[in-house]
């Protein structure tokens, strides 16, 4: 004589996968909420260097390939646009139509005071935006260190949550020649106080922490800066 289930097995058998699907869901969205990143974060940095080349390349020659950096913010902005597939371009202090007056936070949860807004920028037709700026600065003291560099901040997701540097914001730098993702290792004294260290950390407290993450997610391809305190920022082993 055959016997089915009881009810009462039915239901503990059902109780039993209710709690290992909620033990483990969030594991397994949190991971698939990561490779999208790193998917999303490796795709716009092949574009961007495509794009920066591309334009090197056409809009200058000979001895004027790197005079990129003598243009406008603006100037820069449009040009680069022009080998991107864009849906909107605007110019600074006119780009209400490419960014919301979005509140940014650091990576250890501290506000951060990065404003889109005053930037010129762009949105991509995945959603993603990207606001330029320019760091000038002619003192004795920085102008050797810094030698007046451009940034590309990147918004994977634009305005949507969470709006978090090394989270779904990072940046590049604009060199003459290439793009530098922020937190990149080297020697150059340029990159120094942009170091994956002290600017990809949950513990740091420095301003545009996050931001030296874009290096690690690209080259790594892990976040495992979010789960691993005092973790070396460039280690790629995993932690518990």
């Amino acid at each position: 004589m055959k016997r089915g289930f009881t009810l009462a097995e039915v239901l503990i058998t059902l109780g039993i996968i209710g709690v290992v699907a909620a033990m483990t869901m969030p594991s397994l969205i949190a991971n698939y909420k990561v490779k999208q990143t790193v998917t999303q974060l490796k795709k716009i940095n092949s574009t961007l260097q495509n794009a920066f080349m591309y334009m090197r390349t056409t809009e200058f020659s000979g001895a004027d390939v790197n005079n990129w950096e003598f243009m406008s913010e603006d100037e820069f902005n449009r040009k680069f646009a022009q080998n991107l597939k864009v849906v909107e371009v605007c110019d600074k202090g006119n780009s209400d139509k490419c960014f919301n007056d979005i509140e940014y936070t650091n990576l250890n949860g501290s506000p951060n005071e990065l404003k889109f807004k005053k930037m010129p920028g762009m949105v991509l037709g995945d959603g993603t935006v990207l606001a330029t700026s320019w760091l000038v600065d002619t003192s004795p003291t920085h102008a050797a260190l810094y030698d007046n560099y451009g940034q590309i901040f990147v918004d994977i997701n634009g305005p949507k949550a969470p709006n978090v540097l090394g989270k779904d914001v990072f940046s590049f730098i604009i060199e003459k020649d290439k793009l530098v993702a922020r937190g990149t290792q080297t020697d150059n004294s340029k990159y120094s106080s942009l170091n994956g260290a002290s600017y990809c950390s949950v513990e740091s407290g420095v301003g545009h922490n996050g931001l030296g993450c874009t290096a690690w997610v690209i080259y790594n391809e892990n976040m495992d800066y979010l789960k691993c305190e005092g973790l070396d920022w460039h280690d790629k082993t995993h932690c518990d």
